[in-house]
């Protein structure tokens, strides 16, 4: 037993600890607190589906927060939807819900949708992409398009997305949803987004240790290889990216019970390069690395926000970049780095003991 535990490496170790933290977080905090921790977990989930698409097949996407918006927009219509026409709709002059939004109105069709919209699109987006075997800076030139696209659609179609207001009314629809006939609480929704997060990972951590895992890890180190030896790299990745893209709506759809909001803000270029930097701070390729740079990346900017007024994002920024410079594989990657060396250092002590 005590072997099994040393063999345990320091990315299962912190992965522990943070949902153990998380877990009594709100037992020990103000509602408000465990709202915004709340936001940040959704963002977790989110930065785990990035990093089993960039961490695990090398595909560094710079529109990522599309699938995010898409399902944070399916699921927050719906619970605009329910009390009625969303306010937005009736400020544009319509009367009535358009057909396509009537599924809308069940808010259990719409979290299903918010996961399999954003994965057919991102497997259809993946299968022009890939078929034609674009790769590369190209690949990340056309999700930056992707990204950019979807933010024009969204802010010039208020009618049905609410443009750059974002969809209000949202509250009223999230306290006809009951469990046992009782409203859910902050509390409530904060430990279905935990529970949400705990399972996301161990479901990521399945699939990389798995087959398809050595696959898609065989994509980023060495293509032609796998090539080689009979596999359609295509294939895995438009899987991979479909599986990210639901993964990413699914965040999207836990975020709306935590803000009671969403606007282009969480669907654009902008936020799509902030994911990134939270794998880049937290490291990639080992899934906690993205669960604590999604974590400490908006813990710093939630503080430096309310301490350093107009001046807080070109210090985080600054923070940031020393942050990359010193540690260049991420801080679980760094964590990890020491771990190997401390290891390997005591097996050739032992060695050398033994000689």
């Amino acid at each position: 037993m005590g072997a099994r535990l040393k063999n345990i490496t320091v990315e299962k170790w912190t992965a522990l600890a943070l949902f153990v933290i998380l877990a009594i977080l709100p037992m020990t905090t103000s509602l408000y607190t465990t709202q915004t921790f709340g936001r940040f977990i959704s963002y977790m989930i989110l930065a785990l589906a990035l990093d089993l698409l960039w961490g695990g097949a090398g595909l560094m996407n710079l529109g990522f927060a599309v699938f995010f918006g898409v399902g944070g927009y399916i699921v927050g219509i719906s619970l605009a939807s329910q009390e009625g026409l969303p306010y937005f709709m009736k400020s544009a002059g319509m009367t009535k819900l358009p057909f396509f939004y009537k599924p809308l109105t069940s808010p259990a069709a719409a979290v299903a949708l918010s996961i399999l919209i954003p994965a057919l699109l991102a497997l259809f987006l993946g299968y022009f992409i890939f078929t034609s075997k674009i790769k590369g800076v190209f690949f990340n030139i056309i999700t930056l398009a992707f990204a950019a696209l979807f933010e024009l659609f969204i802010t010039n179609q208020q009618a049905y997305t609410g443009g750059s207001s974002g969809i209000n009314g949202i509250a009223a629809g999230l306290s006809d949803i009951t469990f046992f006939g009782q409203p859910i609480s902050i509390q409530g929704w904060y430990y279905i987004a935990l529970a949400a997060l705990i399972l996301v990972y161990l479901f990521c951590l399945w699939l990389l240790n798995g087959r398809f895992g050595k696959v898609i890890n065989s994509v980023r180190d060495n293509e032609a290889r796998l090539q080689f030896l009979g596999y359609n790299p295509a294939k895995f990745k438009m899987a991979v990216f479909a599986i990210a893209g639901a993964l990413a709506g699914f965040a999207g759809a836990l975020y709306i019970p935590m803000t009671s909001f969403i606007s282009v803000d969480s669907a654009g270029v902008t936020f799509s390069t902030t994911i990134l930097v939270w794998l880049a701070v937290g490291g990639r390729g080992n899934l906690t690395g993205a669960m604590v740079g999604a974590l400490l990346v908006n813990i710093l900017s939630s503080q430096f926000s309310s301490n350093f007024g107009e001046m807080w994002q070109l210090i985080l920024g600054v923070v940031l970049v020393v942050m990359v410079l010193f540690l260049p594989k991420g801080i679980m990657g760094s964590l990890m780095d020491i771990q190997y060396n401390r290891r390997i250092h005591k097996k050739h002590l032992a060695r050398s003991r033994e000689e």
